[in-house]
């Protein structure tokens, strides 16, 4: 079944350990933030260099009233990836809570310097929000390289989230009880791009490769067998696509 890929990479990936920072320092680690992602393509003759180079303008400039607390943001770049992502980046960013991103919104909206300049870099086919649940904290690193990956699934007929949940919380467990370093996190689309196919994104994090390929292997041994018994025929997931990602602002360091 088609949940097996999703479990199988999971790598599930997402993030870094200052996401959920971001989100606890506002409230309980169960309580459901915001994550947007935008989707890039590079301008003619531009690259991440240039990209690189805007990031450390755009930090000198959300460092201060009145853009956001909190705000972190990372750009994921395909590594497996099918024809479906035909773009360069992602520009993945999150705040604690609503209230803060959109304080961000109304600075970058309302920016004569910041969002110009960036659109002379690359031009973003999707913008999206989503309302997201953390379900396994990942690692506890401050680096600031590490491996995503994205799933869609959908919730088989007569079956609610509040079915699915427990075997998440249990699958979390187990991975940890198996040394597992990835994070986990679930999203549900709010804004953007009309109807969703699926009902919620998959999503994880690595370190590393090296770490992927830990819970790849033990998996392929035995996981695949706890994965089938915890959520049997409740979910229908596509083939996860990994990105390598970098973080180019980290909100909760930088008010520290």
């Amino acid at each position: 079944m088609k949940l097996v890929k999703l479990l199988l990479i999971p790598t599930v990936a997402l993030f870094a350990s200052s996401l959920v920072m971001a989100q606890e320092e506002e409230s309980e680690a169960s309580s459901v933030f915001p994550v947007d992602l935008k989707v890039c393509s590079y301008k003619d003759g531009k690259g991440p260099a240039d990209l690189d180079q805007w990031f450390e303008k755009f930090n000198a400039w959300a460092g201060f009233d009145p853009t956001p607390d909190g705000y972190s943001a990372w750009t994921l770049t395909p590594f497996y990836y099918g024809p479906e992502q035909d773009f360069d980046f992602i520009w993945l960013g999150t705040s604690p809570n609503s209230a803060a991103l959109g304080l961000g919104h109304d600075a970058w909206v309302y920016s004569t310097e910041m969002s110009p300049e960036f659109y002379t870099i690359a031009t973003c086919e999707a913008f999206l929000n989503f309302a997201t649940l953390n379900i396994k904290k990942p690692w506890d690193d401050d680096d600031s390289e590490s491996v995503v990956s994205f799933s869609d699934c959908e919730i088989a007929e007569g079956k609610t989230f509040d079915d699915v949940s427990p075997a998440l919380q249990a699958w979390s467990a187990y991975r940890t009880g198996h040394g597992s370093k990835a994070g986990m996190w679930v999203m549900w689309q709010a804004y953007g791009g009309g109807d969703a196919d699926f009902d919620f994104k998959f999503a994880g994090s690595h370190p590393d490769y090296a770490s992927w390929g830990v819970d790849y292997d033990q998996y392929a041994k035995e996981g695949y067998a706890k994965a089938e018994e915890l959520f049997g025929e409740m979910l229908d997931c596509d083939v996860s696509r990994v990105y390598n990602a970098r973080q180019q602002r980290d909100g909760i360091s930088d008010e520290e």
